[in-house]
């Protein structure tokens, strides 16, 4: 039986209305398909801007007064700063700078301290280049020579270690510095270093401002005994066979919170015996292997103690002979506990000890030397010695006898000047035993024999050690007016490149 027209008619009409929907259907797929094709494209393209370095190079991170510089160049000084602040233990260097705190109370990370020190050092340098420019000033013969040096090292240092000298200038210098942008940046810097060297060496400091400065830095300058006991818990990483001990995360955290308590309690037992009254040295060898440093009655400077983690205690004028401290410091994959007596605080006055010396090698250097070798060495060196008293006899006359004669390349430049030597410098014991001889005194000279063959040696009686940190102190103070002064009414502003910024 047939269907009727009706029947007909409305099946039709439901067939069209179906073949409209499907149609508009699959516009709608096609436009959602379409979309998601352009985000992906979208995607893509923003990735390989990123990774090509575009907006590192591009975007403006810090406009120092109408310069602009980019996350690039800012990274470069970043990585400058990081490199250097890596050696003093201060941060955890396998746990991101933004993941630690620098000044808890200011709220600033690590990665905060550095950003604010690349800016400030890149503000500087770019102050300090542009007034060099201004006054005329061209680099000094030294200071061209060192960033020729420079510019040739990166031609051949990446030879054998890297695919290309680009691979060795962002593995080195930043992931997206290039190389003639590093050129650029490393001239500005040569230029700004060179003149502000020029310009500090030309001032002076009175006698009075040693006295002053000291009395506003004593607890800095004046030099500190004290004994320091450390203790350090490590999980080992290969047993006593040498073999790798394979741990897994959460095993070496619990092994090392267990040593950790073992080192803590050695610490406070060490602590206990020092109030005591138990003699150190005595302790040293009792703890023995258990303690993992010892310094008896060691001497430094307030300065130099300043940046350990029991720095401010030590320092602090407030120490009385006898006091004791424990104190602990975080490193990451192990945990230091420092146990400290103050022994007492004075302003050393003993002077450093600094030579000039000119070298007579005994043969040819590559072999040790025979006797014959040994003593025509030695009769050049008295001949040389003779033929220097026999003239002016001034240091700037030695000087130049050294620059002349000498066999030791590393000094020749110089004049043969070696300085701040004292009994524990590493330097050939026959050398160091004749430069820190108590009875040395401005101006001797002798001849000293050691493996390389006779040296002909003239003594400098240096500056006491707090003076020479007072003097270093004065320049620092110097530097910083005159950077001040060139970047005097300067606008200094971050873009929104900063935040690529030790990405």
């Amino acid at each position: 039986m047939s269907a009727s027209p009706e029947k007909k008619a409305q099946t039709k009409a439901e067939r069209d209305e179906k073949r409209r929907m499907d149609e508009q259907k699959d516009r709608r797929s096609m436009a959602v398909y379409t979309a998601v094709a352009v985000l992906v494209v979208a995607a893509a393209a923003a990735l390989m801007i990123w990774n090509s370095g575009l907006l590192q190079r591009g975007l403006t991170a810090l406009e120092v007064n109408g310069t602009k510089y980019s996350a690039a160049d800012v990274q470069y000084y970043y990585n400058n700063i990081y490199s250097a602040y890596a050696q003093s233990f201060l941060f955890n260097t396998g746990v991101s700078p933004k993941k630690q705190v620098y000044d808890e109370a200011a709220g600033q990370s690590w990665h905060d301290y550095f950003l604010s020190l690349a800016e400030e050092t890149l503000t500087s340098d770019t102050a300090l280049a542009q007034q060099a420019q201004k006054e005329g000033y061209t680099l000094s013969a030294e200071g061209q020579a060192d960033l020729d040096s420079f510019i040739a090292q990166l031609d051949t240092l990446w030879i054998g270690r890297y695919s290309n000298r680009d691979s060795f200038i962002k593995a080195n210098f930043g992931s997206y510095m290039t190389y003639d942008r590093l050129i650029t940046l490393v001239k500005q810097e040569s230029l700004a270093g060179d003149y502000a060297n020029a310009k500090l060496e030309a001032m002076e400091h009175s006698d009075s401002d040693y006295q002053a400065y000291y009395k506003e830095h004593t607890e800095e300058l004046d030099t500190i005994t004290y004994t320091l006991f450390t203790f350090r818990a490590q999980v080992p990483v290969t047993d006593a066979d040498g073999n790798a001990i394979e741990l897994t995360e959460a095993e070496k955290s619990a092994q090392l919170e267990t040593l950790k308590a073992e080192q803590k309690a050695l610490a406070e037992e060490v602590k206990s015996k020092l109030e005591g009254g138990a003699d150190p040295e005595e302790l040293s060898e009792e703890y023995g292997d258990k303690i993992y440093s010892t310094s008896l009655s060691s001497a430094a400077t307030g300065s130099s103690l300043s940046s350990s983690v029991y720095g401010e205690w030590i320092i602090d004028s407030a120490r009385k002979e006898g006091d004791i401290n424990l104190s602990e410091r975080d490193a990451g994959t192990s945990f230091y506990y420092y146990v400290v007596r103050f022994e007492g605080r004075a302003l050393v006055q003993d002077h450093t000890n600094d030579v000039r010396h000119l070298l007579v090698r005994a043969g040819d250097g590559n072999a040790d030397p025979t006797q014959a070798e040994y003593d025509a060495a030695e009769e050049k060196a008295q001949s040389l010695l003779d033929q220097w008293k026999a003239g002016e006899a001034t240091e700037d006359s030695f000087a130049q006898l050294v620059t002349d004669n000498t066999d030791d390349t590393a000094s020749k430049s110089t004049g043969g000047l070696y300085t701040h030597i004292t009994e524990t410098s590493s330097y050939v014991e026959e050398f160091r035993d004749w430069a820190t001889d108590p009875a040395r005194r401005m101006g001797d000279t002798g001849l000293v024999k050691t493996e390389f063959g006779w040296h002909v040696m003239y003594y400098i009686e240096g500056e006491p050690v707090w003076k020479l940190t007072t003097a270093a102190a004065l320049r620092e103070q110097d530097y910083e007016n005159l950077t001040a002064e060139a970047a005097q009414g300067w606008n200094i502003s971050r873009g929104m490149g900063m935040s690529l910024v030790g990405a």
